[in-house]
This record gives C-alpha cells, structure tokens and sequence, in this order.
C-alpha cells in the first residue's frame, strides 16, 4: 500500500517519503538503544557479604590486580 502510493508522487516527494522513513527507523534505533537493561538485577544475590566489605574488596582488586577473599 506505502510503496503504490509513494509511486503517485512526484520525484522530489518521493525522496521526502523516504528521508521521513530513514529518520523514523534511526529514531527506533535509538530508543532500543536508550532503553535501561535491568539484566544484571540480582546477580549478587548469592553473595553473603555486607556492602561495606564488598567495596574494599573492590578497592583491593583495583588496586592490586589481586583477587582474595
């Protein structure tokens, strides 16, 4: 239906039809882009440590390339 309509128009409107639809595309593109992705939620869960012995850990890690418990 788009493509025989797009046909009845001149060739300068045709560009404009296919410029508006290339701008509505890269604007999908960006949403899904933007969009928060929560898939990390939870994935230390299973840790039994407290938040406070969580970030010196880190800070050890960062520090020294080392990983202990």
């Amino acid at each position: 239906m788009l493509e025989r309509r797009a046909r009845q128009l001149p060739s300068e409107y045709q560009k404009k039809v296919l410029d508006y639809i290339d701008s509505l595309l890269l604007d999908i593109q960006k949403e899904n882009i933007l969009k928060p992705n929560f898939s990390w939620a939870g994935g230390l869960s299973d840790v039994q440590e407290d938040v406070f012995s969580l970030q010196k850990k880190a800070l050890l890690w960062r520090d020294t390339n080392k990983v202990s418990d």
